[in-house]
């Protein structure tokens, strides 16, 4: 790939001035210089356009793209990967460049993006979300019965942990099977059956009372 300049248009440098005049030349997809009449192998004209760098979303799950439990339950398995594929290539094409997936992207997906097998922003996984026993990642009903909304597989592990060992262990499981970051749930979440946003990580719901987070207590 040789030198593509994009002239004539406005750029957006993130750094808090306005958009100004200036030319772009991206070389084996690397941007190596702004400024002006710079020359490359391609120009495209970008006049009357602004150009900004790429954006983050640090809160993504590729792998969804509903919150239906029954109808997730009911797709085979393999589908959510095509799904994923999907996902990544239309948030690349809005002009986010990086994403930090919170639950249900496993390593393989993120090493097709890196190996150009589907298209896709840069990526940090999470595989799933820890959480303790009747928490926001507890997929236990009312029923007695277990719906997860990401199933686990040989990519993405458990997410219950209860207690500072089981956590510990748990943390090792998941850079060994490549989570860049760890996320935790601390409290209940506004999908889980018993459990709410306002529910401290211990003490039974019924009779919780969170002080931190409202001026007056909120009991349920």
């Amino acid at each position: 790939m040789g030198r593509v300049v994009l002239r004539g248009g406005s750029v957006f440098d993130g750094t808090g001035a306005d958009p100004a005049p200036a030319d772009i030349v991206i070389e084996d997809g690397l941007i190596v210089d702004v400024g002006s009449a710079l020359d490359g192998d391609e120009a495209i004209d970008a006049t009357g356009k602004t150009i900004l760098p790429g954006l983050f979303d640090c809160h993504v799950h590729v792998t969804l793209d509903t919150i239906d439990v029954w109808r997730l339950v009911n797709r085979p398995f393999s589908y959510n990967f095509y799904v994923a594929a999907r996902n990544l290539q239309a948030t690349l094409a809005t002009g986010i460049t990086s994403v930090r997936d919170a639950g249900g992207a496993d390593l393989g997906i993120k090493q097709a993006v890196e190996d150009g097998l589907i298209a896709g922003p840069r990526m940090q996984i999470s595989l799933t979300m820890l959480s303790q026993t009747g928490g926001h990642g507890d997929d236990w009903l009312p029923s007695g019965v277990m719906v997860p909304m990401i199933a686990g597989h040989p990519g993405i592990p458990s997410q219950i942990v209860d207690g500072p060992d089981e956590m510990r262990r748990k943390v090792r499981e998941l850079r060994r099977m490549g989570a860049d970051v760890v996320k935790v749930a601390t409290s209940g979440g506004v999908l889980s059956a018993r459990d709410d946003p306002a529910h401290a990580p211990s003490g039974p719901p019924s009779s919780m009372c969170s002080w931190r987070r409202r001026r007056r207590p909120a009991c349920s």
